[in-house]
């Protein structure tokens, strides 16, 4: 008997019988049309005939009254295009998997065209993202840079809720994936850094990478704000979310309302950037916003703003926050935080490559690099770096022979250079020195100045025509390359608003301007050494004050940074040295300028002095360690500004400690040449703990004029790789006075090994010796190993975290066979199996000094237990013995428990995380020397 085939359902029974709900969700009905039009389906007439009518509602009704009357193929057509154009139908969503619709061949053939508005809308951002952001505009008007050819990827970390590093990221397709997570509820990715780290250029290429489809496919908008900007809006302004998104980016050209719609239905399709959250300007209270519930409801920006990086506001959105270093963000709505670290030596010599085209140039630029390590440290912070090649650029094409080679390079020479070059743009005369063309300069210097001076006190970095007009600002000076424009809001009536380049020029200028304008006070000159603000960290370092010296003023706003206020007493100590009065002498009178130097030389001596005798003490390995933490930062690059020995001198006599700890300070490798310039005229010998930092390689070499101090050396966390420890194994044994070396965490590798072996056995004080989680393998353990050997000082010795394997291990062993000194060794987490572990139990039957040992987190088994119980009836100078997860069974643990009473000097055997069962007549249970998981 044949079976019968099931009856197709008609499609024109379902549209009928579905007409309600068709009439009452269908949003686009051009849609519908457009395509069944050009599909021949309609006619002209027919489309004439739908258009005739008023409503959606009754054009939809007359659609589905004509495609009855056209049969089965045209009902299929309408219900495949509701299916292939979801953005348009997403409230059919439900029905269409209800009747289970599968087209046919046929109809797969026809294209169906998405012009709903939403895909529309989406096409507008992107082409506006894309010609936005093709070209690099962070730095100036009169030049453009192709982004493509510019931007360059910096070192960026990923960072734990305790502020501790967790590894880098990889790239910027990674910055929403599951890696770092530090807060499963959390929306927003903060991204932070110190000044000119290149956040904002950071934001322009992900704006880049999502237009032109290379990433981020999951998101239909990107909306991007720049927090500086919402100075536009008065206090009492208020507006709705659609409001805040459609005018300040681009309305859609096509029914915003069902846009909106979509956009509040699916959050989880939208991508939100907010660059800059320090530099919300300071009237709004951003602590006190009102709630807000619904994103139809009207409330101040700033409110919106917040409320959106919470999530109560369109939750399931992407959020990329940026701030700089010391800008306090909730972790409520922190989903992970990453840390900008600047360039690393690849990242200069991948930059040098695109910014100079031509190769005789690069290696130019590249061999003084190589040769200048004080211009290396300065190039490791992208805007230094970008200001340093621009001004390299201007100067080599007028064949100038412009002072690039001075090893006492400021970051106040490096700003004057970009405004010798901005300057000389609109000199079409012969070329001219530096001198005059500052002296031919002075009218535009004190406007611009002026024009930055006068932003500062309220944290104003964005300038509109009225603000400008009542300064007399020259619209020349406007078009000098130092300002650029900003994209109008309504709230500006479409005029032109200005900003400068980067915040760091705007202070600057705002130096510049007390310097050089008569009329400037002594207090005015000193006014911001008296501007502090607190920042409560919830990580491991205690609150920080960010300023050279103040008083205790009343608490701070959280989200205020005063990091910019901070540059401008740099730039004022770096204006008024000495080497630079011979440039400032024809645009300020001598009795003026002298006044100002002794004035600013004053408050800075009362500075360090209230500074260093306030520092916290305490005692710690022998020495009295002060906790300097940032201000001591700002106050060492203050005093390397001046370029007075003298200053340097005040400083290192007010040192009243012998351990200076600077860990957590957020400290780059420029700022280790400020340190070494204090620490550099210390007269004893001194410690130095500069632990999770971001000082890399360029920072080491910064460090060698006071190596002949330091006693201690701690650069753990930070960046250092094999040619950092090849400067400390040409510079450490040269004074062999170190007796304590950290470098945990950073990225050395076997070939760094063969430095660190040398540093061993050339320094026969070094007694503690940290190598945790670097890159060793068995190669890199042997020569360690080896090195050991010939060190009879060594105390404590620190491998966790590497890769040495067995034959490391075995390295290892041999060192230790009768090493007369090392106290504490550690090789956990190294994947050392069982027969690494029986060579360090075999050698320690012959070793009388070792007191701890770690073991943690190998492959250590029953076997190896038990030689380490053979060890123990043996050796009885071990005191602790750590097998923390290893492979240790019951049988392991008792052989241990067995020794244990031929040992009475070993304190504990830790054996926490192994495979042990618990039961009464275990010996190992009973011995309450051991420790291990006790079963609930």
């Amino acid at each position: 008997m044949e079976l019968q085939q099931p009856r197709q359902q008609s499609y024109v029974h379902i549209i009928k019988t579905s007409r309600e709900t068709l009439v009452e969700l269908i949003k686009n009905s051009q849609c519908l049309l457009d395509n069944l039009t050009s599909n021949g389906y309609f006619s002209t007439e027919d489309a004439e005939i739908v258009l005739q009518f008023p409503t959606r509602a009754d054009r939809v009704r007359q659609i589905l009254d004509l495609v009855g009357s056209k049969g089965e193929e045209v009902a299929e057509c309408i219900i495949y295009i509701l299916q292939k154009v979801p953005e348009a139908y997403f409230d059919l969503k439900s029905w269409l998997k209800e009747i289970d619709f599968q087209a046919s061949e046929q109809m797969k053939t026809i294209h169906i065209a998405n012009n709903d508005p939403v895909t529309m809308y989406s096409k507008k951002l992107k082409q506006e993202l894309c010609s936005g952001s093709k070209f690099v505009k962070s730095y100036t008007n009169k030049e453009e840079m192709m982004l493509q050819e510019t931007y360059i990827s910096g070192v960026m970390e990923l960072i734990s809720a305790r502020n501790e590093t967790m590894g880098r990221v990889k790239d910027l397709h990674s910055l929403f994936d599951d890696s770092g997570v530090i807060n499963e509820d959390g929306e927003t990715t903060f991204i932070f850094g110190d000044a000119g780290m290149g956040k904002t250029l950071l934001i322009q290429k992900m704006q880049n990478m999502w237009a032109k489809g290379e990433s981020y496919c999951d998101i239909k908008f990107f909306f991007r704000f720049r927090c500086r900007t919402f100075i536009f809006f008065k206090t009492n302004t208020d507006m709705s979310l659609k409001d805040l998104i459609f005018k300040y980016n681009c309305i859609p050209d096509h029914d915003p309302e069902e846009v909106f719609r979509y956009i509040i239905t699916f959050p989880e399709t939208v991508l939100f950037t907010f660059d800059g959250f320090d530099e919300i300007p300071s009237n709004f209270d951003l602590n006190s916003v009102p709630h807000v519930s619904s994103p139809t409801d009207l409330t101040h920006p700033a409110a919106l703003l917040v409320h959106l990086l919470s999530g109560r506001l369109l939750k399931g959105s992407k959020k990329v926050l940026t701030a700089r270093t010391g800008c306090q963000v909730s972790e409520n709505f922190v989903r992970k935080k990453i840390m900008l670290r600047g360039f690393s030596t690849d990242n200069l010599k991948e930059y040098t490559s695109l910014f100079f085209k031509e190769p005789d140039i690069q290696k130019r630029v590249l061999n003084h690099l190589e040769a200048n390590h004080n211009f290396c440290s300065l190039c490791s912070i992208p805007l230094f770096c970008w200001i340093i090649f621009k001004s390299y650029e201007h100067f080599y094409s007028k064949n100038e022979n412009h002072e690039f080679s001075s090893s006492s390079v400021t970051l106040t020479d490096i700003f004057l250079l970009i405004t010798e070059v901005y300057l000389s743009l609109s000199n079409t005369e012969t070329k001219r020195s530096q001198i005059e063309t500052y002296e031919r300069g002075q009218d535009t210097l004190l406007s611009i100045g002026k024009l930055a001076y006068s932003g500062m006190d309220n944290s104003h970095f964005v300038f509109d025509q009225d603000f400008i007009a009542s300064l007399n600002i020259p619209e020349k000076d406007l078009q000098l390359g130092f300002l650029r424009t900003v994209d109008n809001f309504s709230e500006c009536d479409d005029k032109a608003s200005f900003e400068f380049f980067h915040v760091t020029l705007q202070s600057f200028f705002t130096a510049l301007f007390l310097v050089i304008n008569r009329q400037t006070s002594i207090t005015e000159l000193l006014k911001y050494f008296n501007y502090c603000t607190y920042f409560q960290h919830e990580g491991p370092q205690p609150s920080l004050m960010s300023c050279v010296c103040a008083k205790k003023l009343k608490q701070g706003d959280p989200f205020t940074n005063n990091n910019h206020l901070q540059f401008i007493n740099l730039f004022l100590c770096g204006l008024l040295s000495k080497p630079k009065q011979g440039l400032l002498k024809n645009l300020v009178s001598k009795s003026v300028l002298k006044g100002k130097r002794k004035a600013l030389k004053q408050q800075l001596f009362k500075s360090v002095k209230c500074h260093l005798k306030n520092l916290p003490r305490s005692p710690f390995m022998g020495y009295s360690r002060v906790h300097a933490l940032t201000n001591f930062i700002w106050m060492a690059r203050c005093i390397l500004e001046t370029q007075c020995e003298k200053v340097g001198k005040l400083a290192a006599k007010g040192i009243c400690a012998d351990y200076i700890k600077l860990s957590f300070c957020d400290a780059s490798s420029s700022d280790c040449g400020a340190i070494s310039f204090v620490l550099n005229h210390y007269r004893k010998q001194i410690a130095l703990e500069l632990d999770n930092n971001n000082i890399n390689d360029y920072g080491v070499k910064e460090l060698i004029p006071c190596f002949r101090k330091l006693t201690v050396v701690r650069l753990s966390v930070n960046q250092i790789t094999d040619g950092g420890v090849k400067v400390l194994a040409e510079e450490l044994p040269k004074y062999k006075i170190i007796s304590f070396l950290g470098l945990y965490k950073n990225l050395i590798t076997d070939y760094g090994a063969r430095y660190v072996a040398r540093i061993i056995i050339e320094c026969p004080k070094l007694k503690y010796l940290k190598l945790g989680l670097n890159q060793f393998t068995a190669v890199g353990g042997k020569l360690i190993a080896q090195a050991l050997q010939k060190n009879n000082s060594i105390f404590d010795i620190g491998m966790w975290g590497n890769q040495i394997g067995d034959e490391g291990a075995q390295a290892f062993a041999e060192a230790l066979r009768n090493h007369p000194s090392l106290t504490e060794l550690s090789l956990a987490c190294n994947k050392i199996s069982t027969v690494g572990g029986a060579s360090i139990a075999d050698a320690l039957q012959q070793n009388t000094s070792l007191k701890i040992l770690w073991m943690t987190e190998n492959k250590l088994s029953d076997e190896a237990a038990e030689r380490f119980a053979e060890m123990l009836k043996v050796n009885k100078t071990l005191r602790h013995l750590w097998l923390v997860q290893n492979n240790i069974t019951n049988h392991g643990a008792n052989l241990l428990a067995e020794a244990l009473d031929y040992n009475m000097t070993l304190e504990e055997i830790c054996l926490h995380g192994n495979p042990l069962i618990p039961d009464e007549n275990e010996p190992f249970q009973k011995n309450s020397r051991i420790f291990f998981n006790k079963i609930q």
